[in-house]
């Protein structure tokens, strides 16, 4: 059972959406957050809404950006902290057919998906085996257990990001850390407004389906309860949970169903 009591929590994506929520929730339990993302403005809110905003810090970084990435990694080693926890949270999905989606948009899908949280973990990970104690979160997607039309890009950087924290699972287990992946649904965030069409450009709405899904709080509040148990995954979301159960049982009925669905 872990308790977040004075734990250092790094958490990306936490200007908004989930990241925004589970700083709520993990501040209110007493952790100390490193809070980052590409907007200095929207991290400097979260933090002061956060309990004791003076025990968190903001450390703005783009994941899409390897200089970014290594400026802020510079500057927290100037602070005298170890990550405890880092939650790999930032991400962003795509709204567009395979024969529209530009080479660039999968790039950037993988970058931001896949490899910043790769690089990440790879930089926390030698502290925490050193302590023999840590714990790495990565909020995937039920889109790292199946796909389904106009996600190609986000689906394959969610399953690349699924399989590698399936891997670092396994080898540190003995060393006493844990790994999390959260396969969330459908959460009512702006992440199908920022969603990337083809061309890159923006998908620019709000989706039915994000509209109508759980809040954000209800997804942050399942994954901090997985992560204070220890486990290995947990399934935030709704009625489209139904396609990891039909992905186990009939393969063959998803893809039909998946074929036929309207997707937004």
């Amino acid at each position: 059972m872990n308790d977040f009591t004075g734990k250092t929590i790094w958490i990306t994506g936490a200007s908004s959406g989930i990241g925004a929520a589970l700083a709520h929730a993990l501040a209110a339990q007493g952790a100390r957050l490193i809070l980052s993302a590409r907007s200095a403005d929207k991290l400097e809110e979260v933090r002061r809404s956060c309990s004791t905003p003076d025990d968190h810090l903001c450390l703005v970084m783009d994941l899409a950006d390897q200089t970014s990435i290594e400026a802020a990694w510079s500057r927290l080693q100037e602070i005298p902290r170890e990550v405890d926890i880092l939650i790999n949270n930032a991400g962003m999905t795509q709204r567009a057919l395979v024969r529209e989606t530009r080479m660039e948009v999968y790039r950037l899908l993988l970058e931001v998906n896949f490899l910043a949280a790769v690089d990440l973990t790879k930089k926390v990970l030698p502290g925490m085996l050193a302590r023999g104690a840590g714990q790495i979160v990565a909020v995937s997607s039920v889109m790292g257990k199946f796909s389904s039309p106009q996600r190609s890009g986000y689906a394959a950087a969610k399953h690349a990001l699924q399989g590698f924290m399936d891997a670092l699972r396994a080898e540190v287990h003995d060393a006493g850390l844990q790994v999390l992946v959260a396969s969330p649904g459908f959460v009512n965030t702006d992440v199908s407004r920022n969603a990337l069409r083809g061309d890159g450009t923006p998908h620019g709405k709000m989706d039915p389906s994000q509209a109508a899904a759980m809040s954000a709080d209800s997804c942050a509040e399942q994954i901090i309860a997985a992560m204070t148990k220890g486990r290995a995954e947990v399934f935030p979301g709704g009625k489209e949970r139904v396609g990891l159960l039909l992905n186990r049982l009939s393969p063959a009925l998803l893809r039909r169903v998946m074929r036929k669905v309207r997707v937004d």
